[in-house]
């Protein structure tokens, strides 16, 4: 297991040799070159060569005097670092691809299928790391653990964050779930999907043919519908809370499902609501804030809420409304707080 945390700084441009070292400072603590080669099992001939090297990418310090005295970078300050970059690189990239990108001919939704299990948990990490508003998640607890970090992360960005667990899940497990998320838990086989900002969804399957772990992948907006409405009456409706939208101060929200349900339970409490709404009307795109006076839900057929700006009541459903005033894209959803 050890060996394959610290195997995986590959990523980072180590060489298996300057792993080495970086991981006996980061055990072992600061030390000189011949003792940090004596720890590591790194040949002696090449060892300031790899403390340059590390010295470079930013994993080691260096104390200059009658000795050379090196010690570990702590990882979170490396990672930080690494994060920050890809982070930037990211929007750089995004931001050439769209004012770069040919338009072409609109072509038949496509379902992409990932294959293999590392992959289809890495795409997991990738969605959820790229949201932006909102993630929705069923996963298993072993899904859960892989990403579990990143959910830190994420809920200290404001975005909202809603997962069912199963019974695979320890009890001691769903006690330490942080604050912040919005937690059900349904006595059942493990099925998982994961939605973010209701732009892509992933649905996990497994063991199709010849056994492989298999998913599919999908960002075109119909089947998006259907199949968040499948996760809504499947599997969210049917789960238990564990633990309630009660002490955030906000939610970013683009599920309108998952906004009813987030406003019913504040309403019910008799907690008042504020919104910023950013949607769509007969007239193109719209924005307004106001109060949110209640909610509007019929199994199958209508979710929506009402809000009181400047005197007008506006009915919100969602991207597939047919009778209220706006479709929902985005909405910020803010809570009264007690005095």
């Amino acid at each position: 297991m050890a060996e394959e945390i610290f195997s995986n700084l590959s990523r980072f441009g180590l060489s298996n040799y300057e792993i080495k070292l970086y991981r006996a400072l980061l055990i072992y603590g600061p030390n000189t070159p011949t003792g940090a080669v004596k720890l590591a099992g790194v040949p002696q001939p090449r060892v300031y060569d790899l403390f340059n090297s590390l010295q470079e990418k930013g994993f080691v310090d260096v104390i200059t005097g009658k000795k050379h005295l090196y010690r570990a970078v702590p990882v979170d300050t490396v990672m930080q670092k690494e994060i920050l970059w890809i982070d930037n690189y990211a929007k750089e990239l995004d931001e050439y691809v769209e004012n770069n990108t040919a338009i072409v001919p609109v072509k038949d939704p496509y379902i992409w299928f990932v294959k293999g299990n590392s992959n289809v948990e890495d795409r997991i990490k990738s969605m959820v790391y790229s949201a932006k508003y909102e993630i929705i998640m069923a996963l298993s607890f072993k899904s859960y653990q892989y990403i579990a970090g990143i959910i830190q992360r994420q809920l200290r960005k404001g975005i909202t964050v809603g997962i069912v667990l199963f019974n695979d899940t320890p009890e001691s497990a769903l006690r330490e779930i942080p604050g912040g998320v919005i937690l059900k838990y349904i006595d059942g086989r493990p099925l998982e999907i994961v939605m973010v900002d209701r732009t892509f969804v992933l649905s996990n399957l497994k063991g199709g043919i010849d056994n492989s772990d298999y998913a599919i992948y999908l960002e075109e907006d119909q089947l998006l519908h259907a199949l968040s409405y499948y996760f809504y009456y499947e599997i969210w409706n049917p789960a238990e809370y564990l633990k309630y939208p009660e002490k955030t101060v906000y939610y970013t929200l683009t599920n309108i499902w998952f906004a009813c349900d987030i406003i019913d339970y504040y309403l019910k409490n008799g907690i008042g609501l504020k919104c910023e709404l950013h949607g769509v009307d007969r007239n193109g795109e719209i924005n307004i804030t106001g109060d949110i006076i209640k909610t509007e839900r019929v199994n199958g057929k209508k979710q929506s809420f009402y809000i009181d700006s400047g005197g007008r009541l506006y009915s919100v459903g969602g991207k597939s409304a047919i009778y209220e005033d706006i479709k929902l894209i985005s909405v910020v959803i803010t809570r009264e707080i007690s005095k």
